[in-house]
């Protein structure tokens, strides 16, 4: 029966695909021949490009290839709800038996931080201010390699279900429960971007109500999140991925065809100095430079990619230490191209809106009203639309200049749609697991005296789900209040850098330094977060309200750019940590005598010729399997009151049947 099921949902999933391909061929068919009978060439294009912004409304087959998306979707999620026997087990839900294989995992992590947010955010950079920001794809030769080598092999030796488990373990519960919270302040309000901003943008556009698409986007991510566990965001993830590559590659290539050619759009880019890709300014109150980008850039990702819930659980589902690393090495190519094509998208736009007005006045520049001159070349210039902000110009470029292509604006919403559901789900997942792993469960062992709890796996898992559904109406709710937030790229990597800096450095020194305590941790912990606040808060105070930008004469460090807050903090919290840490050794004596479990530090950090026990005990109770070496500090850690699901470095699968 289950083989049938399944056998039935992939062929729809099948027949759906083929379905949405027929669409999008068609369309492509339908624009090409224009192009032969001259209705959109770039010579008369000016007829589409008209002053009154009149955006194109649905047809029905942009409401069929935007409905098969959200209904396949949802369906997902209620499939992976009741098959195998349903999500009955926290293991399952939260973690899907740790049974995934890499490229699904790679997949899912790809497109939930390709999110609405850089298909319209990164577009709208590059179109104001060049392809400077482009060189950011540079960060990923740091992070990928830096993911992979040090942190994944570490937290899947371990057997974590949590990230933060990692800091109970190597410091103590206090640095846990602060690193816990942290990151659900970040991801509660990153998913708040992540819902109102496209919505705003889709709003103006199509006139899709904010509300409406704040609603359905939370609450479809609510359901098949909260049925469906971790296992039906990733298979989610992946059937979004491919709507996401193929409306992008639809949109490269008719914007590209549309605004003249790939030689054109490289020229005119060139000759307005939107090819600068490399800005070697060493200022840091600069705007954006190269070393920004890289070095900046480096950091705000490692926050995502090395440490943060919502990529670690992922990485953690795969079935054993080699899996979960080629899921990170996968994305070293998915990133680079994914990248590279939305800032290319930037480029195109720029092209096809070719009038002085869009470097002269970036946000303001309206409509131009009369006739319109030719350029030298004899080209019509077309002026940007009157958006209101810079991050809705892709949607504009759409519906003004392929809304008459039956299919292709359903594609592209479809495309912002999945890009906003993937990220959101995967958040919702990731904040009920903390929620769980981090806070009720330490709680449950605190107010037990370490006895074990009595609440079964099943009701746990019920918890879980409860909490799902919270947690998404949380961020729907903030979603409604995210009414000044700027653009999509600045707030991102401002909140990134406020929280995920500060992270990050207090795992780098649990992983990376053997003389780092408990005290040191927390204290630089708080002294780097509470760094972060200050210049966010500083740079929002003394922002001027016209650009947007850090008043020139406000403090240097309220200039300082958003793309090194979270190098910054990072540095904070290492040197004060650090610091912090050697001065308790020297104070407590009892703090010299303490050594660090081998398995708690990176691999090349670990005594030569130590190798994980490959010794096992088992559970009277439901046959659990645990290492000696996690038996012990699970012995050591009073919180971690039941039992948990466990896999050392030898790659060996570990049974599970909960992890309360």
């Amino acid at each position: 029966m289950i083989k049938m099921a399944k056998s039935g949902f992939a062929s729809w999933q099948v027949v759906t695909g083929v379905c949405i391909a027929l669409g999008i061929g068609y369309s492509a068919i339908k624009f090409l021949r224009l192009n032969e009978q001259g209705e959109v060439s770039r010579e008369m294009r000016s007829e589409l490009s008209t002053g009154n912004d009149a955006v194109h409304p649905f047809g029905v087959l942009d409401y069929i290839v935007f409905s098969s998306m959200l209904v396949i979707s949802a369906a997902t999620g209620f499939y992976h709800a009741f098959s195998g026997g349903g999500q009955k087990t926290t293991a399952k839900f939260l973690m899907a038996d740790r049974s995934m294989r890499s490229l699904p995992v790679a997949i899912s992590i790809l497109a939930s931080f390709m999110s609405a947010i850089s298909i319209l955010g990164i577009p709208a950079e590059v179109f104001i201010h060049g392809a400077q920001y482009w060189t950011m794809v540079f960060s990923f030769l740091f992070v990928i390699p830096i993911t992979a080598w040090v942190f994944i092999p570490v937290f899947h030796g371990l057997g974590l279900t949590s990230a933060y488990e990692y800091l109970h373990r190597r410091f103590n519960m206090c640095v846990r429960f602060c690193g816990s919270i942290l990151f659900l302040i970040q991801t509660s309000f990153y998913m708040a971007i992540v819902l109102y901003a496209p919505a705003l943008a889709l709003e103006v556009v199509t006139q899709f109500e904010v509300r409406k698409t704040v609603l359905i986007t939370g609450i479809i991510c609510t359901v098949y999140t909260s049925l469906g566990g971790i296992k039906a965001v990733i298979w989610t993830d992946v059937f979004q991925f491919f709507v996401l590559f193929g409306a992008l590659v639809t949109v490269i290539v008719m914007g590209t065809i549309h605004a003249g050619g790939l030689a054109y759009v490289w020229q005119y880019n060139s000759e307005h100095g939107h090819t600068n890709f490399f800005e070697f300014t060493v200022s840091p109150t600069a705007r954006l430079s190269f070393w920004s980008l890289v070095i900046g850039g480096t950091f705000n990702s490692l926050s995502l990619w090395a440490v943060s819930q919502t990529a670690v659980q992922r990485f953690l589902t795969a079935k054993t230490n080699k899996e979960a690393a080629k899921s990170v090495w996968y994305n070293l190519p998915g990133n680079l191209i994914m990248f590279s094509m939305v800032c290319f998208i930037g480029m195109v736009l720029f092209a096809f809106y070719n009038n002085n007005l869009t470097e002269l006045n970036t946000a303001i520049n309206s409509t131009a009203n009369g006739s319109l001159s030719d350029t030298d070349n004899g080209i019509k210039p077309h002026y940007t639309p009157a958006y209101q902000s810079s991050d809705q110009i892709l949607v504009y470029f759409v519906s003004l200049e392929f809304g008459v292509v039956p299919g292709i604006q359903g594609l592209f919403v479809a495309c912002i749609f999945a890009g906003t559901l993937s990220t959101v789900a995967s958040g919702l997942n990731a904040l009920a697991t903390v929620t769980f792993v981090d806070i009720i469960k330490p709680w449950r062992a605190h107010r037990n005296h370490g006895n074990q709890s009595t609440q079964s796996d099943a009701q746990d898992t019920i918890l879980s789900k409860v909490l799902t559904f919270v947690y998404g109406a949380v961020c729907i709710g903030l979603a409604f209040v995210s009414s000044h937030i700027g653009t999509l790229v600045k707030s991102v990597n401002s909140v990134f850098g406020t929280v995920g800096g500060p992270l990050l450095g207090v795992f780098t020194i649990g992983i990376l330094s053997k003389r780092a305590n408990a005290g040191g941790a927390f204290i630089g912990l708080v002294a780097g977060f509470l760094l972060a606040i200050w210049i966010t808060i500083g740079a929002m105070v003394n922002k001027d309200p016209t650009t947007g930008d850090v008043l020139p004469h406000a403090f240097a460090l309220y200039r300082l750019s958003f793309m090194w807050y979270s190098c910054v903090s990072f540095l904070a919290t290492v040197s004060v940590g650090l610091l912090a840490s050697e001065i308790i050794r020297c104070s407590l004596p009892e703090e010299r005598l303490k050594t660090v479990d081998p398995s708690l530090l990176a691999t090349f950090l670990r005594p030569k010729g130590w190798q994980p026990p490959s010794t096992t005990m088992y559970s009277e109770d439901n046959h659990l399997q645990l290492s000696d070496q996690v038996t012990h500090s699970l012995l050591q850690h009073s919180d971690d009151d039941g039992q948990l699901l466990i896999q050392d470095d030898s790659d060996h699968d570990v049974a599970e049947n909960g992890l309360k």
